[in-house]
């Protein structure tokens, strides 16, 4: 006697969609591999980043992205002021540049423009350092001079960041840190080009001798081509 079709017909069915959540599920499954490589040659470039801008959405990402109240005050309050500091070298946290002192402003002038807090800003002498490494390599925690002016000033929070200085890029890594619970609320990585200007203040060259050479600098038609002219154009710098 021969199956009822209409039951092999549903047999089948159901094995294909069984199949499909096999698949689909096996896709879900995250890769163990995370490198992700950037699109063409590393190689110089003759533009550099609009600080402002990319200050203002990286304030947006974070201030849209931070910790809501989950146990107690372990969150991000809008309510209270919020201390903004320096943006200091990752490999030296009592160093900065002209490029760290312009991050730092850009990022301060960004949140100020969103006008969800009130701001203020550090004096940023040696003894403010904003933040210090923890007992473990790669933690950091605000300094006890950032604690006291919070809580002078009734802050909730405190925007730090720190760049670290690569071939063909400046990595910045900027962070709202709850100055109750010393814990990261809301963060935000970007990369700027280093293009002339970028250089020159990594440098704390502010007008540099070779202005004309750097700003007269062409970029090569493609990524791996090679460049026009040496860069940068003097190896006493």
């Amino acid at each position: 006697m021969k199956g009822d079709p209409m039951m092999m017909t549903s047999s089948a069915l159901l094995r294909s969609i069984g199949i499909a959540v096999l698949l689909g599920t096996a896709a879900c499954v995250p890769t163990r591999n995370s490198l992700v490589t950037d699109v063409g040659c590393t190689s110089l470039t003759c533009y550099d980043a609009n600080y402002t801008e990319t200050a203002y959405r990286a304030v947006d990402y974070m201030l849209a992205n931070a910790r809501d109240p989950i146990i107690g005050d372990d969150a991000f309050d809008s309510t209270r002021p919020v201390i903004c500091a320096v943006c200091v070298n990752l490999n030296d946290l009592h160093e900065t540049s002209n490029f760290g002192r312009l991050m730092g402003q850009s990022l301060k002038t960004a949140l100020h423009a969103h006008r969800v807090n009130k701001v203020i800003e550090v004096d940023m002498r040696q003894a403010y350092v904003p933040i210090i490494q923890g007992p473990n390599a790669g933690e950091f925690l605000l300094s006890r001079n950032i604690l006291t002016l919070a809580s002078q000033y009734n802050a909730g929070a405190a925007l730090v960041s720190t760049y670290s200085v690569a071939l063909n890029k400046v990595y910045v890594m900027a962070e709202l840190i709850n100055v109750d619970q010393n814990a990261v609320v809301a963060a935000h990585q970007f990369e700027v080009p280093i293009g002339p200007r970028t250089w020159a203040l990594l440098e704390n060259k502010e007008l540099p001798p070779e202005a004309s050479q750097i700003l007269g600098y062409v970029r090569p038609k493609s990524n791996c081509a090679p460049c026009e002219k040496p860069w940068p154009f003097s190896a006493g710098y």
